[in-house]
């Protein structure tokens, strides 16, 4: 029902020959204004050739020779930050498209300057070292935890699991718990949840459970808990089509994390 193409990027090289090199014409090629791009990778996922990727949190043209200037891309941009421009490139290169369509689930670590380089698109992915230093708190009480179900895993649930018949859902980025600290007591308060790698973990397979367990559910509203990584917010790109088919109205409210474990948005309430 839905086809969602894999966004996990690989360090690309290629090395044209001097005779692809002189190989330029005047040919149309998507332009992309960086100033109006929000790096939600809508572009990146409706682009069959695989000539887009987002990379520090922007979309990017990963080599001339992918783009076939037919701009299927545009409309699918929010922000309007794509146009069809005409000036001297490579020719386009259909065969090089498809090794490069072969390999573009893999992801290469590569070795600079004899240190280890992960590439990866998604922002999350940069090393980041908080200094703040762990502090107990003097509260001599436990804090219990929230959770009414198991499984949590998107992949792992039943669509007709009992604790789904309910008028609310939490969706939550596998992150977010671990960087919000009081998740359990602000947040999650026994609401049905699943869980879910926006980025990773999401699939045609598991779209279509979602799609279940919304359709099927007395849900009403629905919260998404989710990174402040443009990676992460994709999740609501995806849901716009499921929410469209259902014909109740479902409120959807969002959550938004920061990486060092503060809230930037909270709807929740």
């Amino acid at each position: 029902m839905f086809e969602i193409k894999n966004i996990f990027f690989y360090h690309y090289d290629l090395n044209m020959s001097k005779v692809d090199q002189k190989k330029r014409i005047k040919r149309k090629i998507i332009k992309i204004n960086e100033e109006l791009c929000t790096g939600c990778g809508k572009c990146v996922i409706s682009c069959a050739e695989g000539a887009l990727a987002i990379k520090d949190g922007k979309a990017k043209v990963i080599s001339e020779i992918f783009c076939d200037g037919l701009g299927a891309c545009i409309g699918e941009c929010p922000e309007g930050a794509l146009s069809i421009e005409e000036r001297e490139v490579p020719e386009f290169n259909e065969e090089a498209v498809e090794k490069h369509l072969e390999n573009s689930n893999i992801s290469e670590v590569s070795i600079q300057n004899n240190a280890h380089s992960h590439q990866c698109s998604c922002p999350s992915s940069k090393t980041i070292v908080y200094e703040n230093n762990w502090m107990d708190t003097t509260a001599s009480q436990e804090i219990p935890s929230a959770l009414r179900q198991w499984p949590i895993k998107l992949t792992l649930v039943n669509p007709e699991a009992p604790y789904f018949n309910n008028e609310e859902l939490i969706i939550v980025s596998d992150c977010s718990p671990v960087a919000y600290g009081d998740f359990h007591r602000k947040i999650l308060k026994g609401k049905p949840i699943v869980t879910i790698c926006p980025m990773l973990g999401l699939g045609e397979v598991e779209l279509n459970k979602l799609e279940q367990i919304l359709e099927n559910n007395p849900i009403k509203s629905l919260f998404l808990v989710l990174m402040e990584v443009p990676c992460c917010q994709q999740l609501r790109i995806f849901l716009e089509p499921i929410l469209d088919k259902i014909k109740r109205p479902i409120d959807v409210r969002e959550i938004i994390i920061s990486r060092d474990g503060h809230l930037i948005k909270n709807e929740l309430s």
